[in-house]
């Protein structure tokens, strides 16, 4: 039997559909379909059934479900352990929120990369949480408390906030008639979002909402409204303008650096790690608190 159809299994078990585990495993449809069947080929069991809303387990399928995860868990961390003994080369996956990891991240892991001529990388740059223990990413920065179990954290450092505007907006649009855009991805926005209408005492209109802070600050910069944006990006837009400086840090995200316990021993993601260590402390101190 191939090991590895089993990964199939599972993703399709846990998505519910083939789109589902195609994109979870960063494969075609097709593939994922071929390889599900090639197990019940195997196995001459019918692990689901075909239907027009996705696959849904059989009774067979069922059964086998939390013996094929415990197998898979085994072979994930067969392959952590056999990449945390290698000298320092091969490809570390690095997953990074893409605004920080262009500026703030990426200078000093380019110096790495020149210095190191057998290393090489795999830049995550997305918003979507990668799974280190499925080997989704060998390290990750993460703006939120990460809350996974049998994971290594370590803060970085909180990136300073400040409410924006484009340049000109205060003066041109009464207070009474002010909109905000807000980060809409996760709790913590929330939280910063209730921070604003402390600092301003009120409420304001919101008609666009976004999951990522770039195109928020899009659509403050053509003159929509108000946002809290980090100061490592908003400061560096000659368009806008600060509106409130969060001066004691009471709005600031806490950045983190997460690692699984079995790759932090390879030397590769070792020096991954520093590298983004140094690049925190290379920070300007008024972005962060």
């Amino acid at each position: 039997m191939n090991w590895n159809d089993l990964r199939f299994f599972v993703a399709v078990a846990q998505e519910g559909t083939l789109s589902g585990a195609a994109r979870r495993l960063g494969k075609d449809h097709t593939t994922v379909a071929r390889r599900v069947e090639a197990l019940e080929t195997h196995l001459g069991a019918h692990l689901f059934d075909r239907l027009a809303t996705g696959w849904k387990l059989t009774d067979a399928g069922e059964n086998l479900v939390p013996v094929a995860g415990r197998i898979e868990e085994d072979v994930l961390a067969f392959e952590r352990q056999a990449r945390g003994d290698e000298t320092a080369h091969g490809v570390v996956r690095i997953a990074v929120p893409p605004a920080a990891g262009r500026l703030l991240f990426a200078p000093r892991l380019a110096e790495l990369l020149r210095d190191q001529k057998n290393l090489e990388y795999e830049i995550l740059g997305s918003s979507v949480i990668a799974n280190l223990s499925r080997r989704e990413a060998d390290v990750a920065v993460r703006m939120a408390t990460p809350d996974q179990s049998g994971l290594i954290a370590r803060k970085l450092t909180n990136l300073r906030y400040a409410v924006y505007a484009a340049k000109g907006y205060t003066a041109r649009v009464p207070e009474a008639e002010w909109e905000f855009c807000p980060d809409g991805s996760n709790r913590f926005g929330d939280y910063q979002q209730k921070w604003v209408w402390k600092v301003l005492e009120r409420k304001l209109l919101m008609r666009v909402k976004a999951d990522d802070s770039q195109t928020i600050l899009a659509f403050v910069a053509a003159g929509h409204g108000l946002a809290l944006l980090p100061r490592y990006m908003a400061d560096l837009d000659d368009r806008l303008e600060i509106v409130i400086d969060d001066k004691k840090g009471e709005a600031s995200k806490p950045v983190w650096l997460v690692v699984h316990p079995d790759m932090r021993r390879s030397p590769g993601v070792r020096m991954v790690m520093d590298a983004l260590v140094k690049a925190t402390e290379n920070i300007p101190a008024e972005y962060k608190s």
